[in-house]
């Protein structure tokens, strides 16, 4: 019956078995090295607080510093706190091992709650209706020592997620949303 298309089948299954098996890739010890450790520099001005020091560490995220990250990371104007994405703490990381940034970041806004949301947009601020730092997706953040343009151009050759250049309030957007820049 249907023992004639058993036989193709099967070594259909074989052959993509070995094919696959064959792409198999070692890891490279090199860049497992580099990622033994994952840091971030942060200073938010509002509140004076600091942040420096891993967050990922041998292959696992460390609560501790996860929450303390969160912490300064929270709504300023209404002190709450939020989970933010590991995502974008990684991309901050890679942004700064990339642009060889060794200073802290300066956030200018981490989370917002959406009621601080709403309440800037009644206010007339130009803030997205369902904007990715409710989701604590999205992070605002200001260099010192490194020029806006080249952090920019940095930030949008990563292919990570959105990146706006605010040049008059001189900070990047950066966000773990779509690719796109504005």
């Amino acid at each position: 019956m249907t023992d004639h298309l058993s036989l193709p089948r099967r070594s259909f299954l074989f052959w993509s078995a070995a094919a696959a098996a064959s792409l198999i890739v070692k890891p490279d010890t090199a860049s497992a090295a580099v990622d033994k450790y994952r840091t971030l520099t942060l200073h938010a001005r509002w509140s004076a607080e600091d942040f420096r020091g891993p967050y990922y560490e041998k292959g696992r995220y460390l609560p501790d510093a996860l929450a303390e990250i969160n912490h300064l990371l929270r709504d300023r104007h209404n002190e709450t706190v939020t989970k933010m994405d590991i995502r974008l703490l990684d991309l901050l990381s890679g942004f700064a091992t990339k642009a060889n940034y060794d200073r802290p970041l300066e956030i200018v806004c981490g989370y917002r709650s959406r009621s601080t949301n709403n309440a800037l947009l009644h206010q007339g601020q130009k803030v997205a209706k369902d904007s990715l730092h409710i989701l604590g997706r999205a992070v605002d953040v200001r260099f010192d020592g490194l020029p806006l343009k080249r952090a920019r151009k940095i930030a949008v050759a990563m292919e990570a997620g959105g990146v706006g250049y605010y040049r008059r309030q001189n900070f990047l957007h950066l966000d773990v949303g779509a690719v796109r820049s504005w």
